[in-house]
């Protein structure tokens, strides 16, 4: 098996990323390895609902601190429930569009030699408009790719 030193694991909080992020903890811990959690507020979705209407500095403000306390619970959970050292781990907050962001953006900046994604948090629907971020991942990331489709 690869020894990989360093793991990002992208989170929105559906079923797919929990068991994405569970599968990336077990790696983690196989390995002894870095774990890097990142989750990208995408202002495009957040126009209320897909009315055209924009939201306001106090709402974006609102949303962001929802995400930070998010975030923070998490970090806790991680040290208490799965016994990793806050050194072993961090969880960082981005804006942007999702699948440019863990591309593009945060994979090259950090060097993570594997992204773990779960398979979908979005809807037929959602899909076919937006396009799955873990399918671009998969096609565009330039590091190992692991799709986390169930606990098992």
């Amino acid at each position: 098996m690869i020894n990989y030193q360093r793991i990002l694991v992208p989170i929105d909080g559906s079923k797919g990323a929990k068991i994405a992020l569970n599968k990336a903890i077990k790696i983690v811990k196989e390995n002894q390895a870095h774990l890097d959690i990142l989750k990208v507020m995408d202002m495009n979705s957040l126009d209320l609902g897909n009315t055209g209407l924009i939201l306001d500095g106090e709402q974006v403000y609102q949303i962001e601190q929802a995400n930070e306390s998010y975030l923070t619970k998490l970090n806790q959970e991680l040290v208490k429930k799965y016994d990793l050292s806050s050194k072993q781990f961090h969880v960082h907050l981005r804006f942007g569009n999702p699948k440019v962001v863990i591309v593009q953006d945060f994979q090259p900046e950090y060097h993570n030699d594997l992204i773990v994604v779960g398979s979908t948090g979005k809807n037929f629907l959602e899909r076919l408009v937006m396009g799955s971020v873990a399918s671009f991942v998969v096609r565009e990331a330039s590091c190992d790719v692991l799709l986390a489709r169930s606990e098992k």
